[in-house]
């Protein structure tokens, strides 16, 4: 085998690379998605998707098809629910949480509403995640009693998995104070009828959406894309992919945002819905069986990758 010592130690400038996201790309065996990554690597994200195109003697499609791998590669993954029994959350005896009650009317405010909210007299596992909440998360007592409020006019029937989810999601974003979580409580109640619309044109229940449907709701929320906006990335994953696609979409959405497009008129002015590949028509979703072989290969790869990592 012929010596890589001068690849492996070139002179010059160096780039850093990360080892989860190269292990991931050795996986998946995608040859034009690993030389985009290279390209990242060493000129940034800077230059435009023509230029990329031109440089790496790649195809609309075969770019678009390396974009969606990186995306898919590298989009955080949508954490856990996380749990009171984290390692690092105190392991309350049943008479501190006896003690706590008693001797803290501000967090016997809490138990009251909070039994009020579920509609029963609190266990022992209830009175450990409220004391949680309060006591080794940090949130005010007034706080967790707007977010009992909260759940009880959202769900109707409230349990404690919707309490630690929602307790541990308002400490992950700051919100400790009632004032902290008025603000952001008005703020969801605005942005509702945006999300559920956005909901719809993912073709999803607004009502029990899907975490990974909850993950492109917040980016086209956050990054201000209308719901036509995003019924038309939906529409261009179909055509490209011939099926629903979140990660495509959601992909689609990013390259959009690194764009600065992010309304309709804005994106189809840039891209316009009626491009077409040079001697192609846009019709129909293409048939995975009139796939080129490498076109075919590349699907399996995604697939398997994406079989593995779930």
């Amino acid at each position: 085998m012929m010596s890589l010592t001068s690849v492996l130690l070139p002179e010059g400038e160096l780039r850093v690379a990360r080892c989860d996201t190269l292990d991931k790309l050795i996986a998946v065996s995608d040859g034009d998605a690993a030389l985009l990554y290279l390209y990242i690597l060493r000129h940034g994200d800077s230059a435009d998707e023509k230029t990329v195109q031109r440089t790496l003697h790649l195809s609309h499609d075969r770019y678009e098809r390396a974009v969606f791998t990186l995306n898919s590669l590298t989009a955080p993954a949508a954490s856990a629910e996380p749990s009171a029994d984290k390692p690092d959350a105190p392991a309350y005896t049943p008479d501190e949480l006896r003690r706590a009650r008693i001797d803290d009317h501000k967090f016997s405010a809490v138990c009251q509403m909070a039994e009020e909210t579920l509609g029963r007299t609190l266990t022992e596992g209830q009175l450990r995640c409220l004391l949680t909440a309060y006591d080794h998360l940090g949130l005010s007592a007034e706080a967790i009693i707007e977010l009992l409020a909260w759940l009880k006019n959202e769900k109707g029937m409230v349990r404690l998995s919707d309490i630690r989810r929602e307790t541990y999601a308002w400490a992950d974003m700051g919100i400790y104070s009632a004032k902290d979580a008025q603000a952001y409580l008005a703020r969801k109640t605005n942005e509702k009828p945006l999300s559920a619309a956005i909901y719809r044109a993912l073709g999803a229940d607004p009502e029990s959406p899907a975490p990974k449907e909850q993950r492109v709701c917040a980016f086209a929320l956050s990054h201000g894309f209308p719901s036509e906006a995003v019924e038309l990335a939906v529409g261009r994953t179909d055509k490209k992919q011939g099926r629903h696609s979140l990660d495509y979409t959601l992909g689609i959405l990013r390259r959009w945002d690194e764009k600065g497009v992010h309304t309709v008129s804005e994106i189809t002015a840039l891209e316009p819905e009626t491009r077409t590949a040079v001697g192609q028509t846009q019709s129909a979703p293409t048939d995975p069986a009139t796939l080129s072989q490498w076109e075919q290969d590349w699907a399996a790869r995604v697939k398997g990758h994406r079989r593995k990592e779930e």
